[in-house]
Formats: structure tokens, sequence, C-alpha cells
């Protein structure tokens, strides 16, 4: 009775923050039990989902409050000096692209939490040669690759993405014409870049949403890239962790489950090659 209360309740008010009795030891307690959970589990969603919104606000309101600037600058002024009109329509250009960017990372970011990938046997020396193709194509930048053969379980597509994101994050970081370098075995994908490392106020909040460091805001980006790695990799059953190299640099670590013959058996083979 109890419990269907608290469900009325719940279902008119759409509070989720109600108590609910899970004493008893039979079947009632632990359905209310499991009532319970799913209310926290709601809950921590609904705060997330909040905060999403509020930190996405957030960094909307910079771009647009510029975009705005400009545009007005423009408008009142329509006998600028050719030079300066062309850096401020080179300023909007800079703020659409970071708008778009951001708008994308967004999408991605809300999408990777929704849509549920099946999961598979992935060859991931085969899916890391992948990712590295396509931010070579873009980027023009040399990586260092040495992948041994392992076989681990994940979202094919959505791991692809999340290693496309550390080596984007690389490219960045790490002046050219130094190298990037790749490594895979054992279910691991560790990325080094040779650029000046994280600080050390840093480490812990690389992977926090729209996070960026005082060094890296001169950088394009939105501050959701690695945080997308994390989301991905961790729905996988994995971890990603971050470290700066004794030689300089920062050391990306991206660790998945290793595939046994019984899960071989139970989950699809891809073609990822």
């Amino acid at each position: 009775e109890q419990l269907t209360r608290v469900a009325e309740q719940v279902a008119v008010t759409g509070e989720l923050d109600q108590p609910v009795l899970t004493s008893r030891h039979d079947e009632v307690g632990r359905l209310a039990r499991a009532f319970s959970s799913m209310l926290a589990a709601l809950r921590q969603s609904r705060t997330q989902q909040q905060q999403l919104v509020e930190d996405a606000s957030h960094e909307l309101r910079t771009p647009l409050t510029s975009m705005s600037t400009n545009i007005d600058t423009l408008r009142r002024h329509q006998d600028l000096n050719p030079e300066v009109r062309d850096r401020v329509l080179a300023s909007l250009a800079a703020e659409v692209k970071a708008l778009r960017s951001l708008t994308n990372e967004l999408v991605e970011l809300t999408m990777s939490a929704r849509i549920q990938e099946v999961e598979g046997v992935i060859d991931l020396d085969v899916l890391v040669q992948r990712a590295v193709a396509i931010v070579a194509q873009r980027s023009g930048r040399q990586f260092d690759v040495d992948a041994t053969p392992s076989t681990v379980v994940g979202r094919p597509e959505g791991l692809l993405r999340a290693i496309v994101n550390v080596l984007d994050n690389a490219t960045k970081f790490s002046p050219a014409p130094s190298p990037i370098e790749v490594t895979t075995r054992d279910g691991r994908v560790v990325v080094r870049d040779h650029g000046a490392g994280i600080a050390a106020r840093d480490l812990s909040h690389v992977f926090d949403r729209f996070y960026r460091a005082v060094e890296a805001r001169s950088q394009p980006g939105s501050g959701l890239g690695l945080a997308i790695v994390r989301d991905v990799v961790e729905a996988c059953g994995g971890e990603v962790t971050v470290a700066n190299h004794v030689d300089g640099g920062a050391v990306f670590s991206i660790q998945l489950p290793m595939i046994s013959a019984e899960s071989e058996q139970e989950h699809p083979h891809p073609s990822n090659r």
C-alpha cells in the first residue's frame, strides 16, 4: 500500500525524492528496495541532465555574446575600414565554427547516453588503425603506431569515436612535426603526445564536461571531447586515465575488457576491418 501511494505521488507531482520503507524481508521488501533504487537512479539522471543544461547554457552564452557584439558593430558602422571589417567577419566566422562544434558535441554526448549500440567482439588493433587513419588524414600529423593484436568487447562505433577524440586531443597539444605515439596491446590503447603535459591542478578534471585548462583555452574545442571518451569507455566496462610522461607530454590510456572464450561465443564479431 505504501508503494502504491509513493508511485501515485511520483506520477502526480514528478517529485522523485519520496521515502520508501525497505525494512521488510519478504517479496514486498525486495520490491520496495528495487523501487527505491529506481528512484535514486532517476534522481541522479535528472540532476545530470540539469547540470548539462546549465553548463551548456553557460558555454553557449560566450560565443553568442561575441557574435551579437560583432553584428552590432557591422550594423552601426557601415563605413568600417575594410581591414577592420575583415577582422570582424573573421571573428564571426570563428564563433560560428565554435558554435557548430559545440552543438555537434552536445548532440553526440546526449546520443551516446541514449543510444545503446550493440556490444560485440572487436579487434582493437584494427580499430586503432582506423582511428589513426581518420585523424592523420585530416590533421596531416605523423603517428608512430605499435599495434599488437588484441580482442576486446565493446561498442565499435562508440569506441572508434572515443579513440579519435583522444588522437585529436593529442594533435592539438603536441607541436608539429613531433610524432604522436600510439601503442595497443592486451586490451589497452596508450596515446602519448610531446606537448607541455598537463598541469597537476588540471589532471583530475581532464574528463569533466566543459572543463578546459587555462593553457588550453587558446585551442579550438568545447571541452566535451574527452568527456565523451570517458562516457563511452566506462559504458563498455573500461577505464580511461591520464598522466604526464617523465620525459614530457601527456599519456592517455584506455583499458578495455579483454575477450574470453565464453564471451566470444556470446557476442557477435562485427566487421571492423
